[in-house]
């Protein structure tokens, strides 16, 4: 069930510049649609240009679009990003931290260091350097949004084996959160979070086609019967980012088709 995005909900976006990580596929780029659909400037940043080419084509002709390389595991890189969208298009009012990757999910008693380390720093340590770096830019501007995306298992344990260093990064981006928002409640810029249930994105789609038995594990997990859409994520996203959200601070936004209640 994708949402019609018309028309325009949030008119205080036309203009402003909107920057998603991870924003070629999946939930970033239905976020980053729909920030172009409300007019905004959108800067997708990935590493592989192919699929942002592709994502760029796919954005509405109300904003504008463009594509920054970026591995976000990378913090020279992420300063490189910053530095570059504020020179050529000046503050950030928006920032969607989405991108993420890990290591090979195994059991903790044999889950490797590496896999452990390439998880926690994909899902974890990838947001705190975007917040090290999007931070210092908002608040010498004294505006601007950021949304950290999380999961429902960083408010559980990841419901099947193997996913404890996904669970512990997802966690481990609302600690990140929520503290980031305490220590900057006052200074104008706003810092939430958003934790989605089973979205249909294609690795989830992939995933369930592969294996039958997975499937039904995961559907048994949605009171709602489906699994969720990338839109309706990104719905989430930008109201968390419109004025409408002002008093939302710190604490995350659930969208999990009843998982949590």
């Amino acid at each position: 069930m994708e949402h019609d995005l018309s028309p325009r909900r949030y008119p205080e976006m036309s203009g402003k510049i909107a920057l998603v990580t991870g924003g070629s596929t999946g939930i970033g780029l239905a976020t980053a649609q729909a920030f172009a659909h409300e007019g905004a400037t959108v800067i997708i940043a990935s590493r592989n240009e192919k699929r942002a080419n592709q994502a760029l084509a796919m954005l509405s002709d109300d904003g504008r679009g463009r594509w920054m390389q970026c591995d976000v595991t990378d913090g020279r890189d992420v300063d490189r990003l910053v530095s570059s969208i504020l020179k050529e298009h000046g503050p950030i009012d928006y920032a969607f931290n989405n991108a993420g990757s890990g290591g090979k999910m195994s059991p903790i008693a044999s889950m490797s260091e590496d896999a452990w380390g390439k998880t926690i720093n994909g899902y974890l340590t990838s947001v705190f350097l975007c917040m090290r770096y999007q931070l210092p830019a908002m608040l010498k501007a004294g505006r601007g949004v950021i949304v950290n995306n999380s999961s429902v298992d960083g408010l559980r344990g990841y419901p099947l084996p193997g996913g404890a260093a996904y669970a512990a990064a997802k966690h481990g981006v609302l600690g990140l959160t929520r503290s980031a928002a305490l220590e900057h409640a006052k200074d104008g810029v706003r810092i939430t979070a958003i934790c989605p249930g089973w979205i249909g994105t294609p690795p989830v789609e992939n995933w369930i086609k592969k294996n039958k038995e997975i499937g039904a594990q995961i559907m048994a997990q949605e009171p709602i019967g489906r699994l969720g859409t990338s839109a309706e994520v990104a719905g989430g996203v930008l109201w968390l980012c419109s004025d409408a959200a002002s008093f939302m601070l710190g604490s995350p936004l659930v969208l999990d088709g009843g998982y949590m209640a």
